[in-house]
């Protein structure tokens, strides 16, 4: 009898496992968590490189996007967050190392508002493959926009290079410097204002006026031999028109 109960009692346990089991399957999970797809790679001359690209940064992570260079260029790379977060730009690859946290006021010049808070840089790249990682500072997750404005132009020794500009479109242009100690100027129609980075001793320089009649002109000393970024455009966010670079 005691045997016989026994059983009786393990086949009952055994029936109600089964239906805990069964009834634990029918409940469901939670849904998978979107994962944003990986960013195309921007490809210097392809159609549309040059427009707002964009994109996402997972929490405690970054988001990798491929840059392919074919020749020289002044490239200049910025980024916004479209959740109020602190995003972060590194570009790496062919010798180059390059960050930017929070971008100056002065390189506003997108076809998305920089915030107080959101990277830009710009500088020379020779051929090759590059990575632009965008990251969040306190490793938050945050949308974004990007922008990579890219320019062929140098500025000839002796000569000025004619430039346009417009909303999202600044003019740009690679400007070797034989000494580190020169000017450089612009003059246009318009008002016109010019920024210019120094990779070699990490400055940055921005004029307006300097030039009178509302034309810029940047006043470089002690700066050494190199190519630099310089980036003209309209005083105005709204402004197009045409301007005329050169190196005294």
């Amino acid at each position: 009898m005691r045997s016989e109960h026994l059983r009786r009692a393990a086949g009952a346990a055994g029936a109600a496992t089964i239906a805990a089991v069964a009834l634990t399957g029918c409940i469901p999970g939670p849904p998978p968590v979107p994962q944003p797809s990986p960013p195309e790679p921007i490809v210097q001359g392809e159609s549309g490189a040059d427009e707002v690209q964009t994109g996402f940064v997972p929490a405690g992570s970054s988001t990798e996007i491929e840059l392919r260079i074919d020749e020289p260029t002044a490239v200049v790379i910025g980024a916004r967050s479209t959740g109020d977060e602190d995003l972060t730009l590194h570009l790496t690859g062919a010798g180059t190392d390059v960050e930017s946290d929070d971008a100056s006021s002065y390189l506003d010049v997108f076809a998305f508002e920089l915030g107080s808070r959101d990277p830009a840089l710009g500088t020379v790249l020779r051929p090759g493959d590059y990575t632009i990682e965008v990251g969040e500072w306190s490793d938050a997750a945050s949308p974004f926009e990007l922008q990579v404005l890219t320019s062929t132009t140098v500025l000839a020794e002796g000569g000025p290079a004619a430039l346009e500009f417009s909303p999202g479109r600044p003019g740009i242009a690679i400007v070797p410097l034989a000494t580190g100690d020169e000017a450089i100027a612009a003059t246009s129609d318009l008002d016109t204002t010019l920024w210019a980075y120094v990779p070699a001793s990490d400055e940055e320089y921005w004029d307006d006026d300097g030039g009178g009649d509302r034309n810029p002109r940047i006043e470089l000393a002690g700066e050494s031999a190199q190519q630099i970024v310089v980036v003209a455009t309209g005083y105005s966010r709204d402004d197009s028109g045409n301007l005329r670079l050169r190196v005294e």
